[in-house]
């Protein structure tokens, strides 16, 4: 089997994601999982888009029913972490605020959100690990239907988070308002992302379909989607910075201590101790 529209597609995954991969690792390493978490999920995302690409390359030399069933759920896998690194971008501005002494949106609604994309990714991904046939294409198992369902809610409560995060902007410390412009972008781009998705799942088409779809649709409503996020969410990683700003603005203006009688008096006490 020859180089084919869909392994060319692959080559551009590899491309991009392998020093996506380093650079999500790099962020990880540099702010830790308490103060970004979403960095993780990019990391998960792009080692999964690896995978799958490599798999997919495979399939030139050996085409099996075991590589096709495994680039399908390595695609399925997609909307998940998008969903849960932009979630992850949302709590720092979050905690953000809660360091200010402002008004922080309760860590409940970002737990539901997480649950809610969890539970949608554990169905796509055993519905698909029962087998991947043309029947199975046509008729899609319930199960995927209600994990695009979940993501669908799951995007809802992203911008809903967002839009509650924005008019408390303002609470926000200088230099994470950006969080909540890269997070607004990436909606933008898992919406069409997920759109594609539920064709593919809903429709049951030759044009939207994830083995023998039309690859130029797949392009431009997947794969360019999944780039733009992954793109936007690293290079705002980039510019944050490392630790808690309002802690270091507190520390720059903090006032001296009052020189009273008894400072000389300690000072002095010092001073003689070291002769």
């Amino acid at each position: 089997m020859g180089l084919s529209y869909s392994h060319g597609i692959s080559v551009l995954e590899l491309i991009i994601y392998l020093p996506s991969f380093f650079l999500a690792a790099f962020l990880v390493f540099r702010h830790g999982l308490k103060t970004n978490a979403g960095a993780l999920f990019l990391v998960i995302f792009t080692l999964v888009r690896i995978i799958g690409a490599c798999c997919d390359l495979a399939t030139i030399s050996h085409a099996s029913t075991g590589l096709y069933q495994a680039t399908a759920i390595c695609s399925s896998i997609g909307l998940s972490p998008l969903i849960m690194a932009c979630s992850g971008l949302l709590s720092r501005a979050n905690e953000s605020i809660k360091r200010k002494g402002g008004s922080p949106i309760n860590e409940v609604f970002f737990t539901a959100l997480r649950i809610l994309t969890i539970v949608g990714l554990i169905l796509c991904i055993v519905a698909l690990s029962r087998g991947l046939t043309v029947e199975s294409l046509q008729h899609p198992d319930v199960k995927i239907k209600i994990g695009m369902i979940l993501f669908l809610v799951a995007w809802a409560m992203l911008c809903f988070l967002l839009a509650i995060l924005t008019l408390h902007r303002s609470q926000i410390e200088k230099g994470e308002h950006r969080l909540l412009l890269a997070v607004a972008i990436s909606a933008v781009l898992i919406l069409v992302r997920l759109i594609y998705s539920m064709l593919a799942w809903f429709l049951a088409n030759s044009t939207f379909n994830i083995l023998n779809g039309n690859m130029t649709v797949q392009l431009v409503m997947s794969v360019l989607e999944e780039f733009g996020v992954v793109i936007v969410c690293i290079a705002v990683g980039l510019t944050l910075r490392v630790g808690a700003p309002i802690e270091e603005e507190k520390i720059q203006h903090a006032p001296l201590a009052p020189e009273g009688p008894g400072y000389w008096r300690n000072n002095v006490t010092l001073e003689a101790q070291r002769y």
